[in-house]
């Protein structure tokens, strides 16, 4: 059989490599959720193949490949044109990519969050646990030949850390001043694919309101609580529900505290937490009922550098958010007049949202199709498509540090 058999029309191989993140349909967090849509996304132009975790559930990846991770994973790197990593990749598989001289392309998210993990936090030494996330990230960015962002800030923020590095040169800002070859952002949103399979179901009311993603130490999800006990108090008829309170090890004491605030508060009738797991279409239905979405997080350099992934159900479902006035996130909001943004988070000042949402004062923001990766990875299909172009003499490699140091 020719290479090009293998390669389905002799169509570039792009490997997409999920680390340690489930890609099962009831357990995949918002980094599995991106990758996996922009997994799909690539499958209609290249040959994909999923590098993830096995699980009995995975999430539907369209025409790309799952692979688990082992001999066979190796061997899809090392036929590969070009492998993508996102946060907390795997080193030994960094180093198969670097080994095998194929294309690196890196979602390089620093690993703030980690820091305030319980799990790190609760070591003898969470200096020394962090290294095991800082790590491959570190060696990501010394070896990748491109770089994907979910924003401009964190665009900023990576083009800084680059030129602290010297993975920027003088060579890159006169060949462009935009660093294009080497930076293609690909802002949070949906793929062709989830929009087909959100439109395929119906509604279902689960609660007026619902808190969509992780309960993690740097959000402030007691508010909702007590913000829920206020409306009561006023004698406004609504709902509230975590919609994914599952504990994980990281998470387990948030839920054990929202669970105590709500039996303290009387507020069980009002506010669900829900721990069984949730497929994407099931999901897909309580958040098309819903009023609206709430993510309050608190002051913190986490989220003045990261987008929040669940903004992707505003772009998708024309919900609205109501969010906290700290980072990037709400001033895409208030930019893009997603929902509201709270000025002065407290549970007064959110159960005036809440009740503002109820009662038909705030429009539903609309599906906003510029989010469809499909629209805005185009100019990475550029990149990608010149570079795969690009004979191995040409492009294997473009000098990290640590060859420049050796020469």
């Amino acid at each position: 059989m020719t290479d090009c058999a293998h390669r389905h029309d002799c169509r570039p191989i792009v490997v997409v490599d999920a680390g340690s993140y489930s890609l099962s349909e009831t357990s995949i967090a918002g980094v599995g959720l991106r990758l996996a849509e922009m997994a799909r996304t690539l499958s209609r132009r290249y040959t994909v193949r999923v590098i993830a975790p096995p699980c009995a559930d995975p999430i539907d990846l369209d025409a790309a490949e799952l692979v688990t991770p082992g001999k066979k994973a190796e061997k899809t790197i090392a036929s590969s044109d070009a492998v993508m990593f996102f946060d907390t990749p795997n080193r030994h598989r960094i180093e198969l990519a670097v080994a095998h001289r194929t294309r690196i392309i890196g979602e390089c998210r620093a690993p703030i969050e980690h820091m305030s993990y319980p799990s790190v936090l609760a070591c003898s030494d969470p200096t020394g646990e962090h290294q095991r996330f800082l790590g491959p990230h570190r060696r990501l960015l010394e070896v990748s030949h491109h770089f994907i962002c979910r924003s401009q800030v964190e665009r900023a923020a990576l083009i800084s850390t680059l030129c602290s590095i010297g993975r920027i040169t003088p060579e890159d800002i006169t060949r462009s001043s935009t660093l294009d070859h080497l930076v293609s952002t690909v802002p949070v949103g949906f793929g062709q694919r989830g929009l087909e399979v959100a439109d395929a179901v119906g509604r279902t009311h689960l609660a007026d309101f619902l808190w969509t993603g992780g309960i993690w130490t740097f959000f402030e999800p007691f508010m909702l609580v007590e913000a829920m006990g206020v409306l009561r108090d006023r004698g406004v008829n609504a709902t509230a529900a975590f919609l994914h309170a599952a504990p994980t090890e990281d998470t387990r004491p948030a839920i054990n505290e929202i669970t105590k605030a709500i039996e303290n508060l009387s507020l069980g009738q009002y506010v669900h937490l829900h721990t069984k797991p949730l497929t994407q279409s099931e999901r897909d239905q309580y958040v098309k009922a819903a009023h609206a979405y709430v993510c309050i997080a608190r002051p913190g350099v986490e989220n003045e550098t990261g987008t929040r992934l669940r903004l992707r159900d505003t772009w998708l479902h024309g919900v609205p958010t109501i969010i906290d006035p700290w980072g990037v996130s709400s001033e895409i909001v208030a930019r893009e007049n997603l929902g509201i943004v709270l000025h002065d988070p407290s549970p007064e000042t959110l159960a005036g949202a809440l009740q503002g949402v109820k009662d038909g004062s705030v429009d539903r923001p609309g599906r906003r199709m510029e989010r469809l990766y499909e629209n805005s990875m185009a100019p990475f299909f550029k990149w990608l498509d010149a570079s795969c172009a690009t004979s191995d003499r040409d492009l294997r490699r473009r000098p990290t540090n640590e060859q420049r140091e050796t020469k």
